[in-house]
């Protein structure tokens, strides 16, 4: 018979079992954050070169056309239809997007389905299409298809179109003015004069004409698809069409605010933690915390407004 106070013991206790389960829970508590910050930095990285390859395209846009891209544009020349087409869609052949720049039919409005060329292609399409370049990783993506059926493609980025509200470039009569304002950013929104003869928002703008110093002037920001905080469908960017700050925006709502109550089209935000990322006219790309003084968040969005702004307070 066999000594049951010689026999081997095999497996763990109980105790033990929980001891070895408590040191991996803090293993993992201790990692969890590090990866968090792997995953954030790797996020930050890669949306500043997304920024800086649209920049440099804006750039290559000026220097063939002596002119930046306009944010939208409501009738192409000729035209009797609103298209809306975008600078989004102008700098595509500066991005190696020629397969989409040349398919767009800009006489078209976004959601066509009229194949003009024959190619099999229509605008309709072609806007569902997301553009890797035009997307943030650390932006969360909406919450449903945008505008239902159209299923547009999102985009985590804004041009900068100054400081007015967007709303006013379409409504400024509804609100109460007795004009249409003038947008004072670098890439603005424009109305086809033969439509519109008395628009002040009537050509784009060049180089020259931004005289606050290229440095300290914004070219394009960052946004997302929850101004409440939650995920949505609602008031963040999209590529193909730039009907009320779909595609650019402005300093008029305050910086990074995830808990609006009331609409905010064209608003400046990011998921990044502290802060989001704007593309200067130069060309760099800086990260603005949280903490910008609203009063030069507005003076870095106008070209020519000859504001002081504190140069290294705000730049990272």
């Amino acid at each position: 018979m066999r000594n049951q106070a010689s026999a081997k013991r095999h497996g763990f206790t109980l105790v033990e079992l929980l001891v070895v389960i408590a040191i991996i829970a803090t293993l993992v508590g201790l990692l969890l954050p590090a990866v968090q910050k792997a995953r954030a930095a790797a996020a930050r990285i890669k949306c500043v070169n997304n920024m800086k390859q649209i920049a440099l395209a804006t750039h290559n846009y000026h220097d063939t056309y002596r002119k930046f891209p306009y944010a939208t544009l409501d009738y192409q020349p000729g035209s009797a239809t609103a298209t809306w087409v975008t600078g989004f869609i102008l700098i595509l052949p500066f991005l190696e997007q020629d397969p989409i720049a040349t398919r767009w039919d800009p006489n078209q409005p976004r959601n066509s389905t009229v194949d003009t060329d024959g190619d099999g292609w229509t605008n309709a399409m072609i806007q569902q299409m997301e553009i890797p370049t035009y997307k943030c990783p650390a932006m969360n993506p909406p919450n449903g298809p945008l505008r239902g059926a159209e299923n547009r493609a999102p985009s985590s980025y804004l041009f900068n179109a100054g400081t007015p509200d967007v709303a006013l470039f379409h409504y400024w009569s509804f609100y109460g003015l007795s004009a249409e304002p003038q947008y004072d950013g670098v890439v603005v929104p424009l109305k086809n004069t033969s439509v519109t003869p008395d628009s002040p928002n009537r050509k784009a703008v060049t180089m020259d004409q931004v005289s606050d110093g290229t440095a300290y002037t914004y070219l394009l920001g960052e946004t997302d698809f929850r101004p409440r905080g939650v995920p949505s469908t609602e008031m963040g960017g999209v590529w193909a069409f730039g009907y009320i700050g779909y595609t650019w925006g402005t300093t008029f709502h305050p910086f990074n605010n995830h808990a609006n109550t009331t609409t905010v089209y064209g608003a400046f935000r990011s998921e990044h933690p502290y802060g989001a990322h704007f593309a200067m006219t130069d060309g760099s790309v800086h990260f603005f915390s949280n903490s910008l003084d609203p009063v030069t968040y507005r003076a870095l969005s106008t070209r020519a407004g000859n504001e002081l702004v504190p140069t290294n307070e705000y730049f990272e």
